[in-house]
């Protein structure tokens, strides 16, 4: 029995989804074993508003490619007015989070 495999969206379609639900681009693009890296620099207030685009891009990601979301890398990185950079550290989560470490603190 021959086993064909699931097709991967395009990852430009994916990058579009992800920019929209963040109202900012972003770029993703696809790994081995059905992993991915989301990546780019934000505009945020604050680190709360870091959080919830974070919670934004995941649930955007598990909307579109299932649970397949828990082995993406999320290298986003947010930017205040102050110039002050945000990163996934400052919400205590390791730098670049997983998908799995988001799924468990949003989970």
């Amino acid at each position: 029995m021959r086993l064909i495999p699931r097709r991967r969206r395009d990852p430009d379609q994916i990058a579009a989804a992800v920019s929209e639900a963040l109202g900012q681009p972003v770029q993703y693009n696809h790994l081995q074993y059905k992993a991915g890296a989301l990546s780019g620099t934000i505009d945020v207030a604050d680190v709360a508003a870091f959080e919830r685009a974070l919670r934004a891009a995941y649930t955007t990601l598990h909307e579109l490619i299932g649970d397949d979301v828990e082995r993406v890398v999320f290298y986003l990185a947010g930017s205040t007015p102050t110039a002050q950079p945000v990163s996934a550290g400052a919400l205590g989560l390791p730098t670049p989070p997983s998908g799995h470490d988001l799924a468990q603190r949003f989970g």
